[in-house]
């Protein structure tokens, strides 16, 4: 907890008590957002380990799935934040083939288990950010 003082006699009372409302509501947010991220990469990375292919299966050296997952908070067009959790350059195409399946494959709805898993954490990381 911190207390933080601002004296401005051009600006009034209200103004500087919404700013500051606004200061601590961004800073929540961006913690909110980094701690959500990381436990959806957390539980992406889980459900991906449960099909790890051993290493001789493997195409030309590429890493396991579950190795390469990348965690970024990203700002939208209309100035909203929001966290995005993908694949790295090496298996970031393929997620979309795994995740859903083609014609030869069967689906392993990865992302679906792992966003199911999120709704039920995602009120104990806001009360947690919120204290």
């Amino acid at each position: 907890m911190g207390l933080n003082v601002n004296y401005d006699e051009s600006r009034d009372g209200l103004e500087i008590f919404l700013t500051g409302i606004q200061a601590e509501s961004e800073k929540i947010e961006r913690e909110m957002l980094r701690k959500s991220g990381d436990k959806v990469r957390e539980l992406v990375i889980a459900e991906l380990n449960k099909h790890r292919r051993p290493l001789a299966v493997r195409y030309k050296g590429r890493p396991a799935m579950a190795d390469d997952v990348k965690r970024t908070i990203r700002t939208d067009r209309w100035g909203y934040k929001y966290v995005s959790i993908r694949g790295g350059k090496m298996t970031g195409t393929l997620w979309h083939i795994v995740n859903d399946g083609t014609l030869h494959s069967r689906p392993i709805h990865f992302l679906d288990r792992a966003m199911k898993q999120i709704d039920e954490d995602i009120d104990d990381i806001w009360d947690e950010v919120m204290k």
